[in-house]
């Protein structure tokens, strides 16, 4: 399993549209091949930054066959005007981590 991180800026006063058109697309993610759940959450320390997290089969499924979809393409046009910045994504593995150090 992996988990996508999203992190978007959104302006206090575009944070309704925000959460309103994440709520119109969100079932463009949800039929997704290889969905498996998704939080979406605002920072404590900075509530205008938004994180999406997403528990996908594998990297592949979010990367290979949802990013590059018309699905994608009209979940993604529908949260743009409300980002500042750039977007950031980043992928976790579930399996347990290496520690450095251990024999």
């Amino acid at each position: 399993m992996v988990i996508e991180i999203a992190r978007f800026q959104v302006a206090p006063e575009q944070q309704k549209g925000f959460f309103d058109a994440f709520a119109d697309v969100k079932a463009y993610v949800e039929k997704a091949e290889g969905y498996q759940s998704h939080i979406i959450s605002q920072e404590i320390e900075d509530p205008s930054r938004i994180s999406l997290m997403v528990k996908w089969r594998s990297y592949e499924d979010h990367v290979d066959l949802f990013e590059p979809s018309e699905a994608h393409e009209i979940f993604i046009n529908a949260l743009m005007p409300f980002f500042q910045g750039e977007v950031e994504v980043f992928h976790f593995n579930t399996a347990p981590a290496s520690i450095g150090g251990e024999k």
